[in-house]
């Protein structure tokens, strides 16, 4: 009863608030609305366009002898030049020298040792280099990520048949001159394409549900400052309980405010939000779990509630920004740093789950995203019990 209470009353403060309502239930739904309007130029329409043939520079090194995995089979077949123009490129100073000037539209660099990893069965992956056409930069990835896909299929074999099934599985790959791996079709079964609502609602669900994290600071820091906490961890009423019941409430008005904004969104602005809603409840229900955890860890190690709640909005923005919530952003380095952010996987998985990716791409965001949540968990339940109780 006393973590039911603890959590009864966490959420009847928050729904009481006027100023809370508006900020988790009306404003990200504006904020869609307003970037879904001024930005869908940006983004595909819905019809069917004529896309441009993509110029890429393709950085490969010549040192190994082996065989080429089907890679000039995939370039050579007639779908695949029609969409992409393949130029070899000496280096990868040169390609970039070349994307600077708008000679191309993209670039990949292969690692020398490619082929060779592939063949034992170990982790090989290719740089990409993005341009600054947003739309050619995706039909180059998806293009590219395809073969990738062929290729990490041999990898799997090499794991677990041993080497001799990547043999079997390489001649297959060569055999490819006929039927490319890419089939030209719409991004979703129900033939929607990528829209501007699309991309902002799973971006902006995500922001919010991380800035959920300043009602757990609020919550702990007024515990603190008036020296309640102290008084509850005296009290006969588990240091777990405390934690549990204010995470639970204030997860629970965090979970309500991520179904209004899919089902807000899917109502008036008809946001296609995929077949997988245990998928989609998962990765809200996590991220949710990391904004917590976050909140928690600023609030006890901040010496002002203030200070806390600054921390948890920059760290928010920060995720965003690097994960390309706020627009996409075509530059190596930035990209490279979204990977480590919370906000990379969840916009990640959820813009899959919307386009009717395979459930084990989506399961391996999850999973991800799980990793973070444990971590974060772990930090602050051990924060908690050194800190909490001695402010």
């Amino acid at each position: 009863m006393r973590l039911t209470t603890i959590i009864a009353f966490e959420v009847r403060k928050l729904i009481r608030a006027r100023v809370v309502l508006f900020n988790l239930f009306l404003l990200p739904l504006l904020l869609i609305f307003i970037l879904g309007n001024a930005l869908s130029p940006m983004f595909n329409s819905g019809g069917d366009q004529t896309l441009e043939q993509v110029s890429v520079h393709l950085v490969r090194s010549t040192a190994e002898g082996g065989p080429d995995l089907g890679l000039e089979a995939f370039l050579s077949n007639p779908e695949i030049k029609e969409t992409l123009r393949v130029d070899p490129a000496a280096n990868r100073a040169e390609a970039e020298a070349s994307l600077r000037s708008g000679k191309s539209d993209f670039a990949v660099v292969i690692p020398e040792d490619f082929e060779a990893r592939v063949t034992r069965g170990e982790t090989a992956e290719w740089e990409y280099i993005l341009g600054k056409d947003q739309t050619k930069n995706h039909v180059a990835e998806m293009i590219f990520d395809a073969y990738l896909d062929e290729v990490n299929r041999m990898q799997a074999s090499a794991i677990v048949l041993g080497p001799h099934a990547v043999t079997a599985a390489m001649k297959q790959v060569q055999q490819a001159e006929n039927s490319g791996f890419v089939e030209m079709a719409p991004l979703s079964e129900h033939g929607a394409s990528y829209s501007a609502f699309q991309y902002y609602a799973v971006s902006m669900l995500i922001m919010f549900l991380l800035y959920s994290g300043l009602m757990v600071n609020e919550s702990l820091r007024s515990e603190i400052d008036n020296r309640t906490l102290y008084r509850l961890g005296s009290m006969p009423i588990g240091g777990l309980s405390i934690f549990a019941g204010k995470i639970i409430g204030n997860g629970l008005v965090t979970s309500l405010q991520a179904a209004v904004i899919i089902f807000g969104t899917s109502w008036l602005y008809g946001v296609e939000w995929g077949n997988h809603p245990f998928y989609l409840a998962a990765i809200c229900g996590l991220v949710i779990l990391c904004s917590m955890m976050i909140a928690v860890i600023a609030s006890l190690w901040c010496k002002s509630g203030a200070t806390a709640g600054t921390l948890v909005q920059i760290v928010a923005v920060i995720m965003t920004f690097l994960s390309g919530g706020f627009q996409p952003i075509p530059v190596d380095l930035i990209q490279r740093l979204g990977d480590f952010t919370i906000n990379h996987w969840a916009m990640q998985g959820l813009l899959r789950i919307m386009l009717g990716a395979d459930p084990a791409l989506i399961g391996h965001h999850i999973l991800m995203l799980g990793i973070f949540g444990g971590v974060l968990m772990l930090i602050g339940i051990i924060t908690y019990r050194k800190v909490g109780y001695h402010e």
